[in-house]
């Protein structure tokens, strides 16, 4: 039975999922090849069957081609073999082969047959019956994962960045006197993102911060507010709120983030274990020969 899930349950699933099957190509091009229909792929050497369904060597040659013309910059590495490139594309067009088909069988109702939309509804409804993770389950896995969530020294402070200096300075005399909270004058004057939430900004390592900024806070103490800092950027106003030591983070500050990384491992392994029962149920065959004789370049 497919468990019912709520809007917050089902956004999660849509995230995961972008990130589950497809980590290592770009969806876009993944989803712009129309597969050609067993007719057409008549006459055309077969690299390929899934039951009815032909994958053939110009399909496979065109998908490589297409891809390194794409992503220059993304292309294997030397290491790759050309027989190890072949099959990674090939596989890729299995996959997605195989993920259409099910969608169809499944009646996935998509508009003008748009496959984009039919595989993302697919593997939305193949992830349906993977439950998010519990408390306990998040905790089991980052016991288990303890060097996953080890960092640096990261400093948490507080900013205000304004575009003009002389404001930048009345700010800061105005903080200090005690005349306005550092939180008020963010959300009223501040032109940078973290405004909204007067001024805090998450923990970050040192070298996560520009250079300009960098500089000053391993000078400021706790509750202090720094100079008036130019920036590319415009005039910075910090606070340093505190320095947070090297180690281990506690569990209460990673846990939606073990939860969401628990959960599209649950996913990808979910969905790489479905594939493989989907080969054999749809009879996937790989022709060798052919395979052997794709031109990869």
């Amino acid at each position: 039975v497919i468990k019912v899930f709520d809007r917050l349950s089902y956004r999660r699933l849509k995230t995961a999922i972008r990130f589950s099957l497809y980590h290592s190509c770009c969806l876009l091009l993944l989803l712009s090849m129309f597969f050609c229909s067993a007719c057409e792929n008549q006459g055309q050497e077969i690299v390929a069957t899934i039951g009815k369904q032909q994958i053939t060597r110009k399909q496979l040659e065109s998908r490589i081609q297409k891809y390194k013309t794409a992503f220059p910059h993304a292309a294997p590495q030397e290491t790759v073999t050309p027989a190890e490139l072949k099959h990674f594309f090939l596989d890729q067009i299995i996959d997605e082969t195989l993920i259409v088909m099910e969608g169809r069988k499944r009646g996935l109702a998509v508009k003008e047959d748009n496959l984009e939309q039919l595989i993302r509804k697919t593997m939305i409804d193949l992830g349906r019956t993977i439950s998010y993770p519990s408390r306990q389950e998040a905790l089991e896995y980052y016991r288990k994962h303890k060097k996953d969530y080890l960092v640096h020294k990261r400093y948490e402070i507080s900013q205000i960045l304004v575009a003009d200096e002389h404001l930048a300075w009345e700010l800061k005399e105005k903080i200090e006197k005690q005349q306005l909270s550092m939180e008020e004058a963010a959300r009223k004057y501040s032109i940078g993102e973290e405004a909204s939430c007067g001024g805090h900004l998450q923990p970050m390592r040192l070298n996560d911060f520009i250079a300009e900024i960098a500089k000053i806070i391993p000078r400021l103490k706790p509750a202090q507010v720094s100079p008036v800092i130019h920036s590319p950027y415009g005039y910075h106003l910090l606070r340093l709120e505190h320095p947070l030591p090297a180690g281990l983070l506690p569990f209460s500050e990673v846990e939606n983030k073990v939860k969401d990384e628990l959960y599209t491992l649950k996913l990808r392994n979910h969905f790489r274990q479905w594939l493989a029962e989907a080969r054999v149920r749809y009879q996937v065959s790989i022709q060798a020969s052919q395979l052997e004789a794709v031109n990869e370049k």
